[in-house]
């Protein structure tokens, strides 16, 4: 034991640094005097490294203690001898130093515990600032208009979309800004949205109430994903109960169709957008569908368009009867340089689908009702029958078609329209190839008389066509 008495055979003083570092494995596990009632045990670590584990012995009310004072070499001798110095003022205080040292430590704990305990009081202080800080953020943001919002809305999401959001962007300043536009997202009630497609409704666009619906329900889910407002306003509201789409059966009249190609040069149309229509026309297909046309689907040696991909999930063959192949070669004087037919401004992408079918909607305003930034030829392109779109120009082809002999069944394949009975897809593979392109050369020399007769002036007697 460290506390046992050396003999004088083995007694060995180590009094002095130069000592200390003398020792060697040799010593270890003795017990040395160090002076002054201190003892010091030589320990040889597994590292092979000499320390000495120091203690110093007193007495306290009668009785012999031991006090560790520390270890060489982490202490060195002079650092040693003043921590001796130190126990030996306290004891001389009449305090027991190994009672003082216990006490001070129970104080360290305690002391560390409570700092630890403020730590974590501040740590739960600083998230409770941060969640007052994000609930003020959240109502601030609910705070924040149906138009800011909107805008926000239409830098992170709309810009993906292929218009880049404009068509959202129309809907919303003329139905919803002008009612709700300096709301804030969280004061908009359904009331409010209902008022939205009423009025919509009774100035007798039930389709486009729906869409108008549509744009705002997106929004406002969005808010909703991003937690700025709790309830979407627009939830309660059934597309179904805006009531139902009329089903249009417009079909131009000869004369009409005259009157049209007489109308296209004057009206201000680009010229590309009047192959476009010619193209639709000539070839029973969508608007959209000519206007996202890519030249590498057009072959003007086989005389054919592949559309790879149509409405109902097919791809499409369409053979081009001449007057088809002569507006698709003007086009390519324009656009064949590129990758589309019709292509936006960036070159990148083809034109929005919409795009002339708001140009000639602009084009039929009988009251001369000029819409912010667009034509002033409000009236260029009115035909006596009504307002027509350019999906009309499809059902006016296949009616044309029809009155030409053409069988009904070989027009729908014209027209593209998938077969309702699955046994009949199925088993009824005829591709009615010849019938197809047959009415769709007959048509094609229908409109370049037509076409002919606009540019002539020369007039025949036309019997009107029968609506489809």
């Amino acid at each position: 034991m460290l506390g046992e008495k050396l003999s004088n055979k083995s007694a060995k003083r180590l009094t002095t640094t130069k000592q200390l570092e003398a020792l060697t494995s040799e010593d270890s596990g003795q017990v040395y005097s160090m002076g002054s009632s201190m003892r010091g045990r030589v320990r040889l670590s597994t590292e092979g490294v000499i320390n000495v584990y120091v203690e110093w012995r007193y007495r306290f009310n009668q009785k012999s203690r031991t006090l560790h004072i520390g270890t060489y070499p982490e202490m060195s001798l002079s650092q040693l001898n003043a921590k001796r110095k130190e126990m030996q003022v306290l004891l001389g205080m009449g305090i027991d130093p190994i009672e003082h040292l216990r006490k001070l430590k129970e104080q360290q704990i305690a002391s560390t515990i409570q700092e630890l305990a403020d730590i974590e009081l501040q740590k739960q202080n600083a998230m409770a600032q941060r969640e007052r800080i994000q609930q003020e953020i959240a109502q601030q943001q609910a705070r924040i208009t149906v138009i800011k919002f909107f805008n926000t809305w239409k830098t992170l999401e709309l810009r993906r979309r292929k218009d880049g959001g404009a068509e959202a962007l129309r809907m919303f300043n003329k139905d919803v800004f002008p009612y709700i536009g300096e709301l804030a997202l969280e004061d908009v009630k359904r009331a409010h949205i209902q008022d939205i497609v009423d009025r919509v409704t009774m100035r007798g666009g039930v389709r486009m109430n729906k869409a108008v619906l549509s744009a705002m329900r997106q929004m406002f889910n969005f808010a909703v994903d991003r937690e700025i407002i709790d309830i979407d306003p627009t939830a309660r509201i059934k597309k179904s109960s805006l009531g139902k789409d009329t089903e249009r059966d417009r079909v131009l009249s000869s004369l009409e169709i005259i009157n049209l190609f007489v109308k296209m040069p004057e009206s201000g149309l680009s010229m590309s957008a009047q192959l476009a229509l010619k193209i639709q026309f000539a070839t029973m297909t969508r608007i959209s569908e000519v206007l996202g046309a890519k030249w590498t689907d057009v072959s003007m040696t086989e005389r054919t368009w592949r559309i790879p991909e149509t409405k109902n999930g097919t791809s499409h063959d369409i053979y081009l009867s001449e007057f088809a192949l002569e507006k698709l070669t003007q086009l390519h004087e324009i656009s064949g340089h590129g990758i589309y037919l019709f292509p936006s401004e960036s070159l990148n992408s083809s034109v929005c689908s919409k795009t002339v079918t708001k140009q000639v909607a602009d084009r039929q305003r009988e009251n001369g009702q000029r819409l912010s930034n667009r034509t002033k030829q409000t009236d260029a392109l009115i035909l006596s029958g009504g307002q027509w779109r350019p999906h009309d120009l499809r059902r006016t082809g296949a009616t044309i078609a029809v009155d030409l002999g053409i069988p009904p069944e070989a027009i729908e394949r014209c027209l593209n329209h998938k077969e309702q009975s699955k046994m009949k897809r199925i088993y009824q593979r005829a591709g009615y190839a010849n019938e197809k392109k047959r009415a769709w050369q007959l048509l094609g020399d229908k409109l370049s008389r037509l076409e002919r007769e606009a540019m002539t002036g020369e007039s025949t007697i036309v019997i009107p066509l029968r609506s489809a």
